[in-house]
């Protein structure tokens, strides 16, 4: 499997039905810990934001924002960890993502180590309240309270400014072949939702989509955010959008390249960065300045 459709498949496994349901690990309280090994990219990017990457001996080969997290130690991918380099680190806390395999939790709790099992968070308030349990685990609790309170601020003042204004229909691409969009499984549909736009597939079975179909519905707006691919493949991308005149969106130039750690990691503050990122996008008259379009191709 290339790393297109790894990360790919890392973003769609947020739409498993146990993504609404309670964490596993929220009924016991965890007492901080002082190692911990990240099997997530966006729960490294949480401990990094927490100010926790002391605690941080290890992560996964994905684990790149922000950039120091490279540097740490790796215990394989998001798919396929070594269980016995984990347990060769001895931490006292391993946090597992919804892709993290049934058996190598089984046989890491088996070593006496405790293991907190996570589903990909689908709203901001499930984002907020992910991050807010990895901070009271780790010791950080009041770094996490600010960075919840600072980011629900901004999310209510985007939302006032744009409280006024028509929703916009919205496509967002995700993965190139076949092309993938995000339905109402995913929190990249309560970032569109948020900033004033209809995301026209959030009530698909899946993200399996087709370039007829999305000519057929004709959105205002379409967004590409491409996972495991260069901003050159966006863009080329965003050519081929622009070649069906009959698109609302390619007549209007209203055609984007979205940078997808933005929309496609689920913190409270990339959140908000996608927010307003994808509002001033929507609603480009509620921006102030208006947003700029450098990078992109007419």
């Amino acid at each position: 499997m290339d790393l297109h459709k790894k990360i790919l498949f890392m973003i769609l496994a947020a739409w498993l039905p146990a993504a609404a349901a309670p964490c596993s690990w929220a009924r016991t309280p965890m007492p901080p810990v002082q190692q911990v090994i990240s099997l997530s990219p966006f729960i490294t990017e949480t401990i990094y934001l927490l100010g926790a990457q002391d605690k941080l001996v290890a992560n996964t080969t994905y684990c790149n924002i922000p950039p120091q997290a490279v540097q740490k130690e790796k215990i394989g991918s998001v798919t396929q960890v070594n269980v016995e380099k984990i347990i060769s680190l001895r931490p006292d806390l391993v946090i597992a993502s919804a892709l993290t395999r049934t058996k190598q939790i089984f046989i890491l709790k088996n070593q006496g180590i405790r293991i907190m099992e996570i589903v990909n968070p689908v709203t901001f308030d499930q984002i907020c309240a992910l991050t807010l349990k990895i901070g009271q685990t780790l010791g950080h609790q009041g770094r996490a309270a600010k960075i919840v309170a600072d980011t629900r601020a901004k999310i209510q003042a985007i939302r006032d400014r744009v409280q006024n204004f028509a929703a916009r229909r919205v496509f967002i691409q995700i993965g190139l072949k076949p092309l993938h969009t995000a339905n109402k499984e995913m929190f990249i549909n309560s970032i569109i939702e948020t900033a004033g736009g209809i995301n026209i597939a959030q009530d698909l079975p899946s993200g399996i989509y087709s370039r007829e179909r999305v000519i057929q519905e004709n959105p205002d707006l379409i967004f590409i955010a491409t996972m495991g691919s260069s901003k050159k493949a966006g863009l080329l991308e965003k050519k081929r959008w622009m070649q069906f005149s009959s698109l609302n969106a390619a007549r209007n130039h209203e055609i984007h390249v979205l940078n997808p750690d933005i929309v496609c990691s689920p913190t409270p503050v990339s959140f908000a960065e996608g927010v307003g990122r994808v509002a001033d996008l929507i609603h480009p008259a509620s921006a102030d300045p208006p947003p700029s379009l450098e990078g992109e191709t007419p």
